[in-house]
């Protein structure tokens, strides 16, 4: 097996601060199993929510933590080392396993999962210059060296929104729910049709307990006006059932579904909604699955499960810890290298800002299920935009 994992019972915890006992370390400082003594030791902390109260939250951490043990086993050598820490998902619990990690000699940091606690641990990392590589999407927890590998809301409507500017659609609206998420995916198409010339001529929220009857009608006022003068398309980033039941309310309230663009994020990259022939037609952002086709049968493979989304990001997070380590830069510097990385999600880099730049491709629902319209680019130009 090349790469380790420190399990429990490498380091004995039960005489962790009894007199007389020593963890076991090289010359360095950083915590050395004794099956790696003598190694030139690259330690990557991952700090994730095993004890959530939560049973999603704890399966997702699971298979985040199989997706980094199996970017290991594939690429690292004999001198790397994750060492997992349990946050339980609180921000002081987080705080505490980050001071644990950097007296344990970390020279990386994967995780945590929600933002809150990316930025409760960001003085300390910053202080110690160890940089942090993140799985929330909030984008204010991103900077100061901490930065998002999640695929964010934000990538995937410049995305989708490019692809349909790049087919003469200039007018855009908006129909979602009113929650954090919906608001965010709204101001990120306010922000892509200023860059692209572009005008969200309407917007509309509704509330997700009740429904968006009202909200339809409005919009399929607005489209249908849209519609006599030229190319339109309309955002629903909505998911499952909820999806199902809005998305028929603008045919039913007289719009022509052929004159329109529909649009959605990756909360529609799942089976169950597309034979809905409202979503017909529909495009949405998702990692390129040809890229993901591998990663998802070996982990099949090897853990009898499918993984969840984040276990490829978490792969991807940690096959690029085990290259800057091998470069011997695991630093700020080696995080953004302006050429990105090629992961199983994709061509991805990370902006000095903490955001991450993605080549995601376009997703097309057809009858026969989905296909891909426009594939995910290979190469980045200049300098994360």
């Amino acid at each position: 097996m090349t790469g380790e994992v420190l399990q429990p019972g490498d380091v004995d915890e039960t005489q962790l601060g009894e007199p007389g006992y020593q963890k076991p370390v090289r010359g360095d400082g950083g915590l050395t199993p004794p099956f790696m003594e003598g190694r030139d030791v690259k330690r990557a902390a991952v700090l994730l929510p095993f004890s959530h109260p939560n049973a999603q939250v704890r399966a997702e951490a699971e298979s985040m933590l199989a997706g980094i043990e199996l970017a290991l086993f594939e690429y690292a050598g004999d001198n790397f080392l994750i060492i997992p820490k349990d946050t339980a998902g609180k921000q002081s619990v987080t705080e505490a396993r980050v001071d644990e990690s950097l007296k344990e000699g970390a020279d990386i940091i994967l995780g945590p999962l929600f933002g809150a606690n990316v930025k409760a641990i960001k003085p300390a990392a910053s202080q110690a210059q160890v940089p942090i590589i993140a799985f929330s999407n909030d984008r204010s927890a991103a900077g100061g060296g901490a930065y998002l590998a999640s695929v964010s809301p934000e990538e995937e409507v410049a995305r989708v929104m490019q692809y349909a500017g790049a087919r003469g659609v200039r007018s855009f609206v908006f129909l979602g729910p009113s929650t954090p998420y919906g608001r965010q995916v709204e101001a990120a198409m306010r922000y892509q049709a200023s860059q692209q010339g572009g005008m969200v001529v309407a917007s509309a929220f509704y509330d997700p307990a009740s429904g968006a009857t009202a909200e339809s009608r409005q919009i399929a006022t607005v489209l249908q006006g849209e519609i006599a003068r030229g190319k339109v398309a309309v955002m629903i980033p909505e998911r499952g059932v909820k999806l199902l039941s809005v998305a028929p309310l603008l045919p039913y309230n007289g719009v022509d579904m052929r004159q329109v663009m529909l649009m959605g994020t990756s909360l529609w990259d799942d089976s169950s909604i597309w034979r809905e022939p409202t979503l017909a037609g529909g495009v949405y952002a998702a990692p390129d699955p040809a890229n993901l086709a591998g990663f998802k049968q070996t982990y099949n493979r090897i853990y009898g499960r499918n993984p969840t989304d984040l276990a490829a990001v978490a792969y991807d997070a940690a096959a690029l810890s085990v290259r800057l380590g091998v470069d011997d830069n695991m630093r700020y510097n080696g995080v953004t290298d302006p050429d990105g990385f090629m992961g199983v999600n994709g061509l991805f880099r990370f902006r000095i800002d903490g955001t991450s730049q993605r080549g995601l491709a376009v997703m097309q629902i057809q009858s026969s299920g989905v296909s891909v319209v426009e594939k995910g680019i290979n190469a980045f130009g200049p300098g994360p935009s």
